[in-house]
């Protein structure tokens, strides 16, 4: 027994010594991160550590802290003038945030965006809609809204919003539980009259004039067609249905997701337990015909930021290509990076990759599509916009339906 007490007391030591030591690491030595959880390697730290040695020759820690929404971003930074260094929004409150003045701009003598080259055109140009000087904002991850459903389920292939928003699949369906996602999902739908023959140019504005538009016609269109969805039994997901459908322990044929979440359950994958599971090919993404939304999650160094030197090497150390690709394949998107882009595009594209072996060739191409979607699949999407003083109508809408 006193073995035992002896134990617990040296272990109680070791703790208390290094959160000891951990405290006493001056601020200035500090590099604090706020963004979303499982959204990056942190086996990278330390190899950040070692490089920012050998470039600055100055020690630095970094300190991760996660939030769940987006919104938390602007409740602490501009609310609570938060002590982190970088954070890692949306494009939407990427915006929201620079009208704000509440970020930095970041020193191009050590990173800079428009470097030709450094990221693929498309995403540089989706970056301009929400940073137009390209000043503040380093793009990390991008992708896609839009609908995952279960071929064994629907029987057939999906392209419409009518696939969530109609009554074909009530009680079979998931909406995301984000104010935002669903939001645009409804406006789309409410919209897709005047969307679903346009093509090209003359659809992406289209589709972005929706984005745009917080009109009290609109919110209240919004409002009775997510009614409608709730009212009809569908499911309100917070990150559970992905798991469920692909597992087929769910009765979901259709949901609203984002096309990294069903990038990372088609292929073998780690469960929320972290147990290994395999991929559901089953499982088929889709940008709906009418339109959807093309994402950016970005870092900007926050405007209360102490370690500045240290988060613009961070940033350049992002970009790196293994980096960028060691980022990727830990979070299931892909990156914007160009040289990381590009061969993570050949190793999925080789017909030996071990990963996509044996899939149907029709699988296949809407797999790639879903991780690297083409031009004509960007040019039906928008980005979401900050509401500007429609917020809170959106706010009290979104508070009506849940």
């Amino acid at each position: 027994m006193k073995k035992v007490i002896s134990i617990v007391l040296i272990l109680a030591m070791v703790s208390a010594l290094f959160v000891t030591l951990f405290a006493c690491t001056p601020r200035e030595e500090k590099l604090k991160l706020y963004m979303p959880g499982e959204y990056i390697d942190e086996d990278l730290f330390k190899e950040f550590k070692a490089w920012y040695k050998e470039q600055t020759g100055e020690n630095v820690k970094v300190v991760l802290e996660t939030f769940e929404t987006v919104e938390n971003v602007q409740t602490s930074v501009e609310g609570g003038k938060a002590d982190y260094d970088l954070l890692c929004p949306s494009d939407y409150m990427i915006e929201y945030l620079i009208k704000k003045g509440l970020v930095q701009k970041v020193d191009k003598t050590i990173l800079d965006v428009s470097e030709e080259g450094l990221f693929k055109a498309q995403y540089i140009e989706t970056t301009k809609d929400f940073d137009p000087t390209l000043e503040y904002a380093v793009p990390y991850m991008y992708g896609t809204l839009g609908l995952v459903y279960d071929l064994t389920k629907t029987g057939k292939k999906i392209t419409s919003w009518d696939a969530l928003f109609g009554e074909e699949y009530a009680n079979h369906r998931s909406v995301k539980d984000s104010m935002r996602d669903a939001y645009a999902a409804a406006c789309l739908y409410n919209a897709k009259d005047s969307l679903k023959d346009l093509s090209g140019e003359a659809q992406k504005e289209a589709v972005q004039n929706v984005f745009k538009d917080a009109s009290d016609a609109t919110i209240a269109a919004a409002k009775r067609s997510l009614l409608a969805v709730k009212e009809g039994g569908a499911e309100w997901d917070v990150d559970n249905v992905k798991f469920d459908m692909a597992a087929n322990n769910s009765e979901v044929a259709v949901a609203l997701m984002w096309s990294c979440d069903a990038g990372y359950v088609m292929n073998n994958y780690e469960d929320a337990n972290g147990k290994e599971r395999e991929g559901n090919r089953n499982l088929w993404y889709v940008v709906p015909e009418e339109g959807g939304n093309v994402y950016i999650d970005a870092f900007v160094i926050n405007k209360y930021a102490v370690n500045v030197k240290a988060a613009n090497y961070f940033l350049k150390f992002l970009c790196l290509k293994d980096t960028a690709i060691a980022n990727s394949e830990y979070a299931g998107a892909i990156s914007p990076v160009t040289a990381a882009y590009d061969a993570l595009y050949a190793e999925y594209k080789d017909p030996e990759n071990e990963m996509l072996k044996g899939t149907d060739a029709a699988w296949r191409a809407m797999f790639l599509e879903t991780m690297f979607p083409s031009k004509t699949t960007l040019d039906r999407c928008g980005v979401m916009k900050d509401f500007g003083d429609r917020q809170s109508a959106v706010v009290s809408m979104w508070n009506a339906v849940q």
